[in-house]
This record gives structure tokens, C-alpha cells and sequence, in this order.
């Protein structure tokens, strides 16, 4: 079978109605799908070229294998199966029906398993025949890791893991090929005696492809690059994790992206901005009234709202406290902080505690 893709695959380019009114006809309506041949060769040439440059193979199916998937007005199945063996023409009731297309099935991550595919609603009426286009582009998004032999020395004893907000795939570092998520918020974690934490996240949406080369250096230095073409959003991006800051005075902080470098560092300057309170291993709270005067969260960024960019410090009793702590002081949110202490696992991620000294910027 010949494989007819496009910006993603194109399936017939008009929805039209058109019309026989014979008596046997009555009461039901026809619905038809047709192939276009337009830009198959083309497409297919682009996407293979592209696939081949991330050095993976990925066997595309051929459009006539692709599954149509077909539910009537209360939600009835009236059709699942390959393209090809479809009843051509379809006939139902008059009413409205659910269509979708898809490459392939996809409910949770999978390596090299990119999903094409489209949805559409019509309405058949009575005695009209209707032919329907799909325009199938990709439905998930993509991302590769690779490792610099830097990334792999500093965290040789970790496992690395991609995960989504209901799903997680582990990807050690022998692994080169394209892990697959539904589109949003995609995070890699390293975990190191039972300890995650987190090393970034990105928000990717449907036909996303990023490849981040991980990379640890002394030098405070993060670039990426974007590449798109026609139908897939490819992005390549340098990630270097690490600043170079030992935290052996103020000048020298160790932000909170960089904690899980310093982990067991005691006596050392951290910095960041204070976003909340009241945290949990799983919660931050960002906004008063708070109710926990024992610790503050702090982030590399001010604007910070997921717990994975934040770090809790530990206010113990006295003046340290009595200064930062946000029932009493709840102005401090946003502001610049430095703070001395030791770097430990506090509330199940990387954290400061046994605060000895602060300074607010």
C-alpha cells in the first residue's frame, strides 16, 4: 500500500452535500470518505528526511490502515476499524456523528510511537450523501534526551525519567529514541536514593518534537534553538545544568536549580525569591493567609508556581524567624532573599534547613 501523507495526511478536501432523493433513501443518509493523492510522495519524503536526521527509524503506517473510528448521535459505536475496510458508502440515520482518524492507538507514553490523526463532527440529514475530509496532522509531541558525558559523571548513580502529569517512562542513559506524550506541562527528574528531583520541565503542545542534549558545567549558560518545519514543530536545546556558585559567600549563592548538586553542603549561601508557605511534598502555597510560620518556599524565579521550582527553608524559632516567616510578614513575597544554611531533603525535595543567617535584597 502506498503511504499518502501530508501536512500530515489529507483525506479527501471538502465536506459537501450532495443529494439523492430516492424512495429507498428515505430516512437514512450516506456518508462516503475518499483518498486524495496530493502531496503524499512529497510529505512522506519530508518527514522520513526529518525522522532520519534524529537518528530513529519509525515505521509509519499506510494511510489505509489507519483506524476510523465512527459514533452515533447518543454516543453508539456504528464503525471501529482500518480505513480501508470501511463500508464505502457508510450508511446511518439522519443525525449527528462523531468521526475521528488516527494512526494508531495512543492512551499512555511510548518510545517512537507518534500519533496522526483528526477528529470531525457532521450532520447527516435525510436522503443526502455526505463526503468528509480528514486533515491528519500529529496529535502528540515528542522529546529526546541526550547526555553529555559531563550530565552522565555528576549523576552516574541516578535514574532519569520523563514524566507527564499521569504518566512516567524511565530513560537511562543508553536510551536515544523519541519518548511520546500526549501535548502539556513534560517534566525530567533524576532520582537518587529514593530522592526526585526535578531537572526541568517544558510545555509542549501536539506535533512538538524537542531533542535537549543535558550537559552539567561549571559555567552558568542555558541556549536553545528552534527548528519547524511544514507539519511538526522540531526544537533542539542545550540544556547545561549548574551554575558554578559553590555558595562560600553571598556573591557566590547557590540557586535552587542547583541544590541537588550541593546536596550534604553545610554552612553555604542559597539564594532565590520567596513565593510562598505552607508547603507539602506534593504543595506550595502562594498566596496568604498562610498558616505555617516554621519555613518559607524560595525560587529561582519570582513568577515560580509549581511545586518542582520551589525549595523549602527552615525558620527556626528566634529573630530569623520572626523576620521571614509570611503570616507575620506576608510583604515579603517576591522579594530576593540569601539565606545561610545546610542543604538537605526537606518535605521530599532538595531544601535548606538549619538557617543560620538571611540577608533581603
Amino acid at each position: 500500500m502506498t503511504h499518502r501523507l501530508l501536512k500530515g495526511i489529507v483525506l479527501l478536501a471538502a465536506a459537501a452535500t450532495a443529494l439523492a432523493c430516492k424512495d429507498e433513501m428515505k430516512g437514512d443518509a450516506y456518508i462516503s470518505f475518499k483518498l486524495s493523492p496530493d502531496y503524499s510522495r512529497q510529505n512522506l519524503s519530508l518527514m522520513t528526511e526529518k525522522i532520519l536526521t534524529e537518528n530513529e527509524k519509525i515505521n509509519l503506517p499506510d494511510t489505509g490502515d489507519f483506524i476510523l473510528s465512527i459514533t452515533g448521535p447518543g454516543g453508539e459505536p456504528v464503525y471501529k476499524g482500518s480505513y480501508n475496510r470501511r463500508p464505502e458508502p457508510l450508511k446511518v440515520k439522519a443525525g449527528s456523528y462523531d468521526l475521528s482518524l488516527y494512526s494508531t492507538e495512543f492512551d499512555k507514553p511510548g518510545f517512537s510511537l507518534p500519533q496522526f490523526g483528526d477528529n470531525r463532527t457532521v450532520v447527516a440529514r435525510e436522503g443526502e450523501s455526505i463526503a468528509v475530509a480528514f486533515e491528519c496532522t500529529q496529535q502528540n509531541c515528542g522529546i529526546r534526551l541526550d547526555f553529555d558525558e559531563s550530565f552522565i559523571n555528576r549523576f552516574k548513580n541516578s535514574e532519569i525519567s520523563i514524566s507527564s502529569e499521569e504518566h512516567s517512562l524511565s530513560y537511562p542513559y543508553s536510551e536515544n529514541r523519541t519518548a511520546f506524550f500526549l501535548p502539556g506541562l513534560i517534566r525530567v527528574t533524576c532520582t537518587e536514593n529514593e530522592v526526585s528531583t526535578p531537572i526541568l520541565s517544558r510545555q509542549l503542545a501536539a506535533a512538538d518534537m524537542l531533542t535537549i542534549k543535558l550537559s552539567s558545567s561549571d559555567d552558568s549558560q542555558d541556549s536553545f534553538s528552534v527548528i519547524i518545519d511544514t507539519s511538526r514543530n522540531w526544537i533542539s536545546e542545550d540544556f547545561k545544568f549548574g551554575s558554578g556558585n559553590d555558595g562560600s559567600s553571598i556573591e557566590k549563592a547557590i540557586s535552587i536549580g542547583d541544590l541537588v548538586l550541593n546536596y550534604g553542603a553545610e554552612e553555604v549561601w542559597v539564594t532565590g525569591y520567596i513565593v510562598g508557605g505552607d508547603v507539602s511534598s506534593a504543595n506550595v502555597k502562594l498566596e496568604p493567609p498562610f498558616t505555617k510560620n516554621t519555613h518559607v518556599a524560595i525560587a529561582d524565579s519570582p513568577g515560580a508556581s509549581t511545586r518542582e521550582e520551589c525549595a523549602a527553608v527552615e525558620l527556626p524559632s528566634g529573630s530569623i524567624r520572626d523576620a521571614v516567616n509570611l503570616i507575620d510578614n506576608p510583604e515579603l513575597i517576591g522579594k530576593r532573599i540569601y539565606i545561610k544554611g545546610d542543604i538537605e531533603n526537606y518535605f521530599s525535595h532538595p531544601g535548606v534547613k538549619s538557617t543560620k543567617e538571611f540577608l533581603l535584597d
